[in-house]
C-alpha cells in the first residue's frame, strides 16, 4: 500500500511540475539579450528581473520575514522540509559548498542561503533553526502558517503535494528549484537541477559581476 501511495504521489508531483513550470516560464522567462545570460552554464537568468509577490512568514528565531528581509542582499531560496530524506539534505550540503567557494567576495556580493519549509505542522522555528544551522551558521530558516506558505509557493510556481499515508502520517513531495533573489527583491535567476556547486558558483559570478580571484597569484 506504502509503496502504492508513493508511486501515486510521485506521479501527481511529476504532473504538477509540468504544469507549474509552464506557468513559471509563461509568468517570469523571456528571450534575455544579457550577455551574462548566454554564459550561464547551469542557471537561466530572468530578463528583466521579477518582483517577488508580497508574503508574511516567521524565521527561524520566531520573528515575522516578508519581502523587505530580502532587501540589500543577494538570497539563494530553497523550498523543502526537515524531515526529506535525500533532496533537502543533499541541496543544502551543495549549497554550503557554494557559500564556501564565493567566501572570497565581498560582504555585500556574499550570497544569503534560506530554506523555506513546506511542512510548517512540523518544522517549528526551533526545528528550523537546528536544522539549517547544522549545514551552515549562516543559513536561515523560514515557516509560517499553511495558508501563507500555499500561497508563497503557488505565486511562484513551485508545486507542492502533500499526501496522507494512511497511518496518521504524510509525505511531502516539492520542487527542488533555487531561486536566486537580488537586493532589490527581485527574482534574478532560477537553478534547477541536477545541481553542482562548482557550477552554480560561477554562474552566481556572472550574474554579480564578480571575478574568481581565488586563484589569482
Amino acid at each position: 500500500m506504502k509503496r502504492k501511495t508513493s508511486i501515486a504521489a510521485a506521479i501527481t508531483l511529476a504532473i504538477v511540475a509540468v504544469i507549474a513550470g509552464m506557468l513559471l516560464s509563461r509568468a517570469l522567462l523571456r528571450p534575455a539579450d544579457d550577455a551574462r545570460a548566454a554564459a550561464l552554464s547551469t542557471g537561466t537568468l530572468l530578463e528583466p528581473a521579477r518582483p517577488l509577490p508580497a508574503f508574511s512568514l516567521v524565521d527561524h528565531e520566531g520573528k515575522p520575514y516578508d519581502r523587505d528581509r530580502l532587501a540589500n542582499q543577494w538570497t539563494f531560496l530553497f523550498f523543502g522540509f526537515t524531515n526529506c530524506p535525500d533532496v533537502c539534505p543533499m541541496t543544502l550540503r551543495m549549497l554550503s559548498s557554494v557559500e564556501q567557494s564565493l567566501s572570497d567576495l565581498p560582504a555585500e556580493q556574499r550570497p544569503h542561503v534560506i530554506l523555506v519549509s513546506v511542512d510548517p505542522k512540523r518544522d517549528t522555528p526551533e526545528q528550523l533553526a537546528s536544522y539549517v544551522k547544522y549545514f551552515s551558521d549562516s543559513f536561515a530558516g523560514i515557516t509560517g502558517e499553511q495558508a501563507a506558505l500555499d500561497e508563497f509557493t503557488r505565486n511562484l510556481g513551485v508545486p507542492v503535494v502533500i499526501t496522507e499515508t494512511g497511518d496518521g502520517g504524510y509525505t511531502v513531495d516539492h520542487s527542488a528549484t533555487i531561486f536566486l533573489i537580488n537586493p532589490q527583491a527581485e527574482l534574478r535567476a532560477l537553478f534547477s537541477p541536477p545541481h553542482a556547486p562548482s557550477a552554480i558558483a560561477a554562474d552566481y559570478r556572472r550574474i554579480v559581476g564578480a571575478p574568481d580571484t581565488r586563484n589569482d597569484g
